[in-house]
């Protein structure tokens, strides 16, 4: 196998975790390149670097970044692995735009919140899209070039990267992409991609629509008992459709999902374990984190609320699972986004007996 330090990387969208990883990769020594719409951004890491912060300190990084026109250089210099990294609504664009200077062997990784392999296989190919789950990764951008991570990395504690192929088999191509990655935090090759990806669906769908509607961050609501108890609310619909489409699901926040789902139910001992085993969790993450939906809302963005919240309520009407709290968190955050309402507690009042 060619060694990996001698493929051309691309990551397609530096933002809060394409940047992260962009800018670990080049840290380590890949050759790698990361391409971005906002030009500010391009323009600030090229010339100055890019700053990545994490609780075990800071670091600036020489790294090359490319705007969107660029990318047709590559038709010089072939891609081998395209990490794709933008919002989900953004998949389909990103992904033909670097079909063409992919390398015959070459293929597209997918390292975004929620499941969008199945789109990428149908521009590229199954046989050249694979899927990566960064769990519990918190990192956000705080300005052109300055990209902070609130978690403190897994290391040999915790495995944050999840590399799998679309069939669930391990490959020689998986676990060189893991190896790669590992480069960044730790890293292993997966044979139940779909298990993980709702594992952190789950995850992200306890989150997302709190933080949105109301503005709070990752601390708050776990402290609060209303919200807390929300959110483990939503991680037992999500549960339950994840399940009713046949998949196995990975731990939740190292708790397992029979547990989440006995406390969504009011199992008291259920409801004790988690709460315990969720402050405990808590621990690695030293700062506040108000989530990409929370920061794309400060900053008028669309966000990928349908591709969370929103995606467990779609699916779980397709199977015949509903998942009320879901949906109703879903149109919530899409009346902020679109300034209908602004963010506050208050929006939650409707969800409290």
């Amino acid at each position: 196998m060619t060694d990996a330090k001698s493929l051309r990387l691309v990551v397609m969208g530096a933002g809060a975790v394409g940047g992260y990883v962009g800018g670990q990769l080049a840290r380590a020594g890949y050759r790698v390149a990361l391409v971005d719409a906002w030009a500010e951004h391009v323009d600030h890491i090229n010339a100055h670097g890019l700053r990545l912060t994490d609780p075990l300190g800071s670091v600036v990084v020489p790294a090359k970044a490319m705007h969107l026109h660029e990318v047709q250089s590559f038709i010089r210099d072939p891609v081998d692995i395209a990490f794709v990294c933008t919002k989900s609504y953004d998949t389909a664009w990103t992904t033909q735009m670097i079909k063409p200077y992919l390398r015959d062997s070459g293929c597209v990784v997918s390292v975004q919140n929620s499941l969008n392999e199945h789109e990428i296989a149908a521009i590229v190919g199954a046989e050249r899209t694979l899927g990566c789950i960064a769990s519990t990764i918190s990192v956000s951008v705080t300005g052109p070039g300055v990209i902070e991570r609130a978690r403190t990395p897994g290391g040999e504690s915790y495995t944050v990267f999840r590399v799998g192929e679309m069939h669930g088999r391990e490959t020689p191509r998986a676990q060189q992409v893991a190896g790669i990655l590992a480069a960044v935090d730790s890293s292993k090759v997966t044979s139940n991609l779909w298990g993980e990806r709702w594992a952190k669906l789950v995850t992200n769908s306890m989150h997302h629509g709190i933080l949105g509607a109301t503005g709070i961050h990752d601390h708050q609501l776990m402290q609060d008992p209303q919200t807390r108890s929300l959110a483990i609310r939503c991680a037992g619909e999500a549960i339950r459709v994840a399940q009713a489409l046949g998949h196995e699901l990975e731990p939740i926040l190292r708790m397992p999902p029979a547990l989440w789902c006995g406390a969504a139910d009011g199992d008291a001992k259920s409801l004790r374990d988690i709460e315990s085993g969720w402050f405990k969790w808590m621990e690695r993450s030293k700062e506040p984190h108000y989530g990409s939906v929370g920061h794309d809302l400060v900053k008028g963005r669309r966000t990928e609320i349908d591709y969370t919240c929103g995606y467990v309520a779609a699916m779980g009407e397709q199977v015949g699972q509903p998942a009320p709290t879901q949906a109703r968190l879903t149109a919530l955050v899409k009346q902020v986004e679109r300034g209908e309402i602004g963010r506050g507690m208050q929006n939650l009042n409707g969800f409290f007996a």
